[in-house]
């Protein structure tokens, strides 16, 4: 269709609107015996949209409706009565929709989110088999330099040095001129999240953390050094800092099912209640 002839159905439409009659329906573009109209696109124009964007959107919306308009129709024609019947279908996924977004709405009224710390102690206590350390963790700090950096050499000799002194001598080179300094707020973290800031996976994680407490590679572009302050290794048990977010999503969503059972129970006793709910068979 020309755009020319976008353009005037444009004002046809915006002339149809202000005069508010209801004349004989413009058509668009037709699919067997299925139409689309002017009006069915009237909502789809902004009164702020040049002409140009107007008939992208008029032409975006035909090409659409076709295609929709295309394949239905084959469908149409290739299921047989029993396959189109989805009314039950339908209707019963309006049902779930309908009851999903009263049971959200519930929810965001009843539910407290704050779960506090002894919960999550007595949670954590009552199952300590479900906090078993399926990789190993760290208490790492990472430094990451350009490796033309001209503090890189001091900056090793007190990465190699195990005394408080230089621990906080390098810290203090690192703040100055270091591309990337993380203590990770003295959070464990799972090895493979800190090789992700390497550009080499920590190999045998185990047997290297069982002799080093230090890691030091490097790139073309950068040199990296890994301090580790702790670790805990595959198969002990996971502390309870590190924990902490795992079970209060597990409590959070405990206390949601609690709520939404508590309230079919509540809905059902009340119909029974008000012999709203009848059984004619035994």
């Amino acid at each position: 269709m020309s755009k020319v002839r976008f353009i005037v159905l444009i004002l046809t439409l915006i002339f149809f609107i202000s005069c508010k009659k209801e004349d004989k329906k413009t058509k668009l573009a037709q699919v067997h015996d299925k139409f689309l109209y002017l009006e069915d696109v009237a909502g789809l124009i902004p009164n702020e949209v040049t002409s140009e964007d107007s008939i992208t959107i008029i032409k975006s919306k035909i090409d659409l409706w076709i295609r929709k308009q295309s394949i239905l129709k084959r469908a149409e024609l290739n299921l047989s009565d029993e396959q189109k019947d989805i009314e039950e279908i339908v209707e019963d996924y309006r049902a779930s929709l309908l009851i999903e977004k009263y049971k959200q709405e519930y929810l965001k009224q009843e539910i407290d989110t704050v779960i506090k710390e002894p919960e999550i102690e007595s949670y954590y206590n009552n199952y300590p088999e479900s906090f078993t350390l399926n990789e190993e963790i760290v208490k790492p700090v990472f430094f990451k330099f350009s490796i033309n950096d001209d503090n890189i050499q001091i900056f090793r000799q007190y990465f190699n040095t195990e005394n408080e002194e230089a621990k906080e001598k390098m810290i203090e080179i690192a703040k100055e001129s270091a591309e990337k300094f993380d203590d990770f707020q003295n959070r464990w973290v799972e090895v493979s999240v800190l090789s992700n800031l390497l550009p080499n996976d920590i190999k045998n994680a185990e047997a290297f953390l069982k002799v080093s407490k230090r890691l030091e590679t490097r790139d073309k572009e950068y040199c990296y050094f890994v301090y580790f302050q702790e670790y805990l290794l595959k198969g002990k048990t996971v502390p309870i800092e590190f924990a902490k977010e795992r079970i209060k999503i597990i409590l959070l969503n405990k206390r949601k099912t609690n709520i939404l059972n508590d309230l079919e129970k509540k809905i059902y006793q009340s119909d029974v209640k008000n012999e709203n709910i009848k059984i004619f068979v035994d």
